[in-house]
């Protein structure tokens, strides 16, 4: 008798195992019991995937978290590790519950915090000639030691000097040469008309506040650079900057101006022509509805069509002034 082949005998225990009916769909019951085994094989392989990821979870380490607080001295930091803090004494503080910073909490360019140090009346640099002055004015005048014997009243007349003779007298401060140009009526109203239409176009503005209730404008002025320039006699001028100060409600208004870009950092001098000049009203005192309009001559290395930090008081905006 011939021996059986594999396929014989597999087909023979399915047959023990199945009765064979074509009718019934016996292969249907034979596909059902072959998927059975898939699923659960495939369970028993999801569940082993499932372990794994769950260990895997457990055992990595957790993510690092980031530190946010508030220094003594009113900065704020982000790092990754406590040992990071950059100061002692440091408040931890949830990100959401961080406060706002306030504006002389923000970061300055060095050149502006070198200026307003060398600005600065309290500086023991400048303390040094105030002190100086100080002590000169509390001295009691000179006099000169009374002589042993009085000088006969001829020698007294022959020391003086004659009647004839010019007396010494200090020098006169030198006037500045020069004067910030005067401008007609029509021309301060065109300026300042320019200079409120360019504040859509380029907007550079003080808002007014509680504090300091007057709105500053800026805007730059070909044709009052052009002005100027003539007026000045000068062959080259650095970008000259137009501005209109207006008080809505009585307040002070100096020309304590600084303009930073990259390492410049200029503080134009009120005194001096070629840097400041009022055009219209005066420093100082400005009454409600008071109005100046100026202009400041920067330095020829600053771009206006570069962004530029403006300073006034103790406020800032970023500002460029072309395109």
């Amino acid at each position: 008798m011939m021996q059986e082949s594999k396929h014989a005998q597999r087909t023979r225990r399915l047959e023990s195992t199945f009765t064979f009916n074509w009718n019934h769909g016996t292969f249907m019951h034979l596909a059902k019991h072959i998927l059975r085994r898939r699923a659960a094989h495939r369970t028993h392989l999801l569940a082993i995937l499932a372990g794994l990821g769950l260990a895997g979870s457990l055992g990595a380490p957790p993510a690092t978290a980031g530190i946010t607080g508030v220094c003594p001295d009113g900065s704020m930091f982000i790092v990754n590790r406590k040992a990071d803090i950059p100061c002692a004494r440091a408040k931890q503080v949830d990100p959401h519950d961080m406060p706002p910073i306030r504006p002389a909490y923000l970061p300055r360019p060095h050149a502006w915090q070198v200026f307003q140090n060398q600005q600065d009346p309290n500086n023991p640099y400048n303390l040094i000639d105030g002190a100086r002055e100080v002590r000169e004015a509390a001295l009691p005048p000179t006099r000169s030691e009374p002589s042993a014997a009085p000088e006969p009243e001829a020698q007294q007349r022959a020391a003086l000097p004659p009647v004839s003779a010019p007396q010494a007298t200090r020098s006169p401060v030198p006037a500045p040469t020069r004067q910030a140009p005067s401008l007609s009526t029509e021309d301060l109203r065109d300026l300042a008309l320019f200079i409120e239409l360019s504040q859509t176009r380029l907007p550079a503005r003080f808002d007014a506040g509680s504090k300091d209730p007057v709105r500053i404008d800026l805007a730059h002025s070909r044709a009052f650079q052009a002005v100027l320039q003539q007026h000045l006699d000068r062959e080259q001028l650095g970008p000259v900057v137009v501005f209109a100060a207006h008080a809505g409600a009585p307040a002070a208004f100096h020309a304590n101006f600084t303009f930073v870009q990259g390492h410049v950092a200029f503080h134009p001098d009120p005194k001096n022509p070629e840097e400041f000049g009022v055009l219209r009203g005066t420093l100082g005192e400005l009454a409600d509805g008071g109005a100046v309009i100026g202009y400041a001559v920067l330095p020829p290395n600053v771009a206006l069509d570069e962004p530029m930090d403006v300073y006034w008081n103790d406020r800032r905006i970023s500002v460029a002034l072309l395109r």
